[in-house]
């Protein structure tokens, strides 16, 4: 059972800990949400993972309407990445609208110690997970 752990208009941070697993749901309302809000609920995010035992992260993105900026990339690598390896994070899921879906295998980005994947729907996600 997941507990919200966090919320404001863009989005909650949500963990079941049972299965050391936390979970970024966006909201449709990044319509409208600034560059620096966006790197913010980002940046929460992975520190919540440092903080709290972490194995699993799902960044549920079906209603992300924010285009990230050209810089977010490195951004991520040097703000974000770095707080997910030092949680001991094993597997990082992105869950997509169908069409943003990537139909490859699994595997780390960038300077990433963890494999990131991109699936379509919470049960492709669940399987991928319950692989270890």
């Amino acid at each position: 059972m997941s507990n919200s752990i966090y919320h404001d208009e863009y989005g909650t941070i949500s963990r079941d800990d049972g299965r050391s697993l936390l979970e970024l749901t966006w909201s449709a309302a990044t319509d409208h949400i600034s560059e620096a809000e966006f790197k913010a609920l980002m940046s929460r995010f992975a520190q919540t993972a440092e903080q709290l035992p972490t194995r699993y992260a799902v960044v549920d993105a079906r209603e992300l309407h924010h285009r990230p900026d050209a810089d977010f990339d490195s951004w991520y690598d040097q703000h974000v990445v770095p707080s997910f390896d030092r949680a001991g994070l094993a597997k990082l899921a992105y869950l997509t609208r169908p069409a943003e879906a990537a139909e490859a295998e699994p595997v780390p980005e960038g300077p990433a110690s963890f494999p990131t994947g991109y699936f379509d729907s919470m049960q492709s996600v669940e399987d991928w997970l319950k692989t270890g």
